[in-house]
């Protein structure tokens, strides 16, 4: 047992800082009884790749604005798009944009909005996938600081933006700066705030963000297994903790936040509360279990879509 651990605290020395690594610890489930609506379903089922395209490592995914399924794919092509009954709608993006791809968001005028943790930059797509804008220095990390002209970011997992079209990044998948950071809708800096810890308003990993109606920011903490909650001037307002990880989170209109757990394996349904109203899933490698629950997004019929970074595949799980 001793040289097990040895040989993961090793790997996670030698490995890339911005992969994601396997907890040396038991895998943790939710204590929550099963999501019964849902039921799994394969990736070769649900979604209709073409032959001449790999599967891959997928680190997002979305809808947009025609209800379509968008995936951020790390490898060839950038972006893959489905309909809802699974039929491939077409790819997009071109090749090589993005280093090592994490967050994805889409906005209400279908803009497209992905981090790079490796490239360490935010970028505004169209809907095509053509650059509008992009926010940090590519290739360089470190702190943001207006002061000094280091617009830096280190390593942004995700990007979210309130009712007046701010902008939000969590960053910090490692590295000494975790937290948040807010920009304009033009992309002029704004605030930031958040420091390296497992106290009130620190973060270990900021790995996903999400912005309600009243603009109150949830942002996922995976490793210290919470959702810290924020307004938008960066006061902290109550925390929601867990017993697994909290990796993705997806804010349905039903008044419900739906998150995954990452390495944990699940998919669950948690009231505004932070209560855990059911969950489904586990690790593993068969359907409806998971190598990293990573992203989360669902359609307009409750159907869920979880990619699996080290699994290189798209879990679906159909609402009954």
């Amino acid at each position: 047992m001793k040289k097990i651990v040895l040989a993961c605290l090793l790997l996670s020395l030698l490995s890339p800082v911005a992969s994601a690594q396997r907890p040396i610890r038991q895998l943790l489930p939710l204590r929550a009884y099963t999501l019964q609506d849902y039921q799994a379903v394969s990736f070769q089922e649900a979604l209709q790749l073409p032959d001449s395209i790999e599967a891959s490592s997928y680190a997002g995914v979305a809808m947009n604005a025609r209800d379509n399924l968008i995936i951020l794919s790390r490898g060839t092509p950038t972006f893959l798009e489905f309909e809802k009954d699974g039929s491939f709608v077409r790819s997009f993006g071109a090749d090589g944009l993005f280093n090592r791809s994490h967050g994805l968001h889409i906005d209400k005028d279908d803009n497209i909005w992905a981090t790079d943790v490796s490239d360490h930059v935010v970028m505004k797509l169209d809907s095509d996938g053509n650059v509008l804008m992009t926010l940090g220095t590519k290739g360089e990390s470190g702190e943001w600081n207006e002061a000094s002209g280091s617009h830096l970011f280190s390593q942004p997992n995700d990007v979210a933006l309130d009712s007046m079209g701010n902008i939000y990044v969590a960053q910090g998948h490692g590295g000494d700066f975790p937290g948040i950071l807010k920009f304009s809708p033009n992309g002029q800096f704004i605030s930031k705030w958040g420091s390296k810890g497992y106290d009130a308003g620190e973060f270990v990993t900021a790995h996903a963000i999400e912005i309600d109606d009243n603009d109150v920011l949830y942002v996922a903490d995976r490793e210290s297994m919470r959702v810290q909650r924020y307004d938008t001037d960066g006061n902290r307002l109550r925390e929601w903790k867990f017993d697994a990880m909290v990796c993705a989170m997806f804010l349905h209109s039903d008044g419900n936040m739906y998150i995954t757990t990452g390495f944990d394996g699940e998919l669950a349904k948690v009231d505004m509360d932070g209560n855990v109203l059911g969950s489904i899933g586990s690790p593993g490698t068969g359907n409806g279990q998971f190598g990293e629950a990573h992203a989360l997004t669902l359609d307009s019929e409750d159907n869920a879509y979880i990619s699996d970074v080290i699994l290189n595949r798209i879990q679906t799980f159909k609402k009954q």
